[in-house]
């Protein structure tokens, strides 16, 4: 036990040293925000994926390989080419377009684009991301409550409120910079967690062909024994993971913010390609493995989530094990904490500044951020405490509807010269609404049990498929038809032809720099 504390200790020392260290560069809200968009693409990439997979990675993802076998698989795939199309169709043009309109934020971004007067997307983008932010967060401290409740035997709510209180911490001293840099010392520690867990497994089982030998048939089919239709939905289910990274703001935020837009195509593609295939194969195997361990009686887990846990405890020294923890601890953080920077700009910048004008100095803005974060810490730790504990259910439930919320919209805007503010605001609505109905169902509430229509055929699941995989695409189409009923400003669509349709893409580049370094220097002459 006191090993295992001492690695625990060691590491989050490290991150307390590095929000110190970032607190230095953070004096105003483009810095707390997005890092004064001069974050290297190393970093980007790697805060990029481990902001990106959180507790799931190392709780709920191994918890659906020990439960499903092979059949889980399908969700790594889904992961993995969401990520490459993230860095192919989003990140690119998304951080070519926010720094030509000095967007530090999402609703920034697509007020910007569309644009809308009106204010109604820029608070309908608040919204998504206080509703749903909040409950990542909360996904994110039920797994720490977890991980902790198994190495300490402490109860899964105390781990909950310790997890909270140590990310609050570092994301109130640092900002952007703070969780770019803890989430690159976390993707190494995640990186060398899931490396090692199998391996050792593996050994301790006396190779691959043991293994398998103690699991089920159903477990070694990459269907769940399912034929047919039922097979290609099984997959679908499991894959349907994919369409949600074009919406999740404290992914695509990390586009934002990189030095050089060009680099998101290449290195960043390759290093967050060959990170998330690693640490993917890592969690499957974790899991799938722990699964033929506890059959063997090797290691004894009341809840599937808690596998990689219980097999540090049973096959590492106390030291080690610590450090294991301590991995698991990392995934937790670098999304709780990149997701309450993103629920933080969006009520401090997008709602008190840019909706109801509230005027005040960089540091105030700054500090404003500051307790929302502390606000929303204590709304998360409440329905983390509250809510369903599994970890793989709640981060679903959050990703979905950002996905729906963001995802077709962000899309389109890139894509498309043609769509307009009505669609925007029809679309992100119709997100909003319909994913808070039919997702309810996770903190108890009774939406899904009443919704009419369209809601109720949703909310059952057509044939096994996620509710937020079919309502993206439904989301796409209201966008795309309130597009063809309407007309945007002749404006919107010559700007975005002069920088996708007419220029090669690296002029595109060169000239959005040129011309966000131009209103730069024309600020500052008039403030001389």
């Amino acid at each position: 036990m006191e090993g295992i504390l001492v690695g625990i200790v060691v590491y989050l020392i490290i991150l307390m040293a590095i929000g110190i260290w970032a607190n230095r560069y953070t004096e105003n809200e483009d810095q707390y925000f997005v890092g004064g968009r001069k974050v290297s693409i190393i970093a980007a990439a790697l805060s990029d994926k481990a902001s990106d997979f959180s507790g799931w990675l190392m709780l709920g993802y191994p918890g659906q390989a020990f439960k499903s076998g092979l059949g889980a698989f399908w969700a790594a795939v889904g992961c993995l080419f969401g990520t490459l199309a993230d860095y192919v169709f989003v990140g690119p043009r998304l951080r070519i377009y926010s720094g030509r309109f000095r967007a530090i934020t999402v609703p920034d971004y697509l007020e910007a684009r569309l644009m809308d007067d009106t204010k109604l997307i820029r608070i309908l983008g608040a919204l998504i991301i206080l509703i749903f932010m909040t409950v990542y967060v909360s996904a994110q401290y039920a797994a720490g409550g977890k991980a902790l409740a198994q190495a300490f035997g402490i109860g899964v709510n105390t781990g909950v409120v310790i997890t909270a209180v140590v990310v609050m911490i570092y994301v109130l001293m640092g900002g952007f910079f703070a969780v770019v840099w803890t989430d690159v010392v976390q993707a190494m520690f995640m990186v060398a967690t899931l490396v090692l867990m199998p391996v050792l497994a593996l050994g301790v089982l006396g190779g691959f062909d043991r293994a398998t030998a103690l699991m089920s048939s159903t477990h070694l089919d990459p269907f769940g024994g399912r034929t047919g239709f039922a097979a290609l939905v099984f997959a679908i289910g499991y894959a349907s993971w994919i369409v949600g990274y074009f919406g999740q703001p404290h992914i695509v935020t990390r586009y934002m913010s990189v030095e050089d837009p060009r680099k998101l195509r290449r290195p960043g593609i390759f290093i967050s390609g060959i990170w998330t295939i690693i640490v993917l194969w890592g969690a499957f195997f974790s899991g799938f493995l722990g699964y033929a361990m506890f059959k063997a009686g090797i290691v004894h887990v009341s809840d599937p989530e808690r596998i990689i846990p219980a097999m540090a405890m049973v096959l590492l020294p106390g030291w080690l094990a610590g450090f294991v923890i301590a991995g698991i601890l990392a995934a937790i953080m670098s999304t709780a904490d990149s997701q309450l920077l993103v629920a933080s700009s969006a009520v401090a910048r997008d709602v008190l500044h840019m909706v109801f004008g509230v005027e005040l100095e960089e540091n105030t803005m700054v500090n404003l951020g500051r307790v929302v974060v502390f606000t929303l810490t204590a709304i998360a730790i409440y329905l983390a405490l509250s809510g369903s504990k599994i970890v793989y259910d709640i981060v679903a439930t959050a990703w979905g509807g950002l996905a729906v919320g963001f995802g077709p919209i962000i899309l389109l805007t890139l894509w498309w010269s043609r769509v307009t503010k009505e669609a925007g605001i029809a679309g992100m609505a119709y997100g909003l609404i319909s994913e808070v109905i039919l997702e309810s169902k996770i903190y108890g509430w009774a939406f899904n049990a009443k919704a009419p229509g369209i809601f109720g055929v949703i909310g059952a699941k057509l044939a096994g498929v996620p509710v937020f995989f079919v309502n993206f695409f439904i989301t796409l189409g209201v966008i795309v038809l309130v597009s063809l009923l309407t007309k945007p400003p002749e404006e919107v669509v010559k700007t975005h032809r002069e920088i996708f349709k007419k220029v090669p893409v690296e002029r595109a580049i060169s000239q959005a720099e040129h011309v966000a370094r131009f209103a730069e220097e024309i600020g500052l002459m008039r403030e001389s």
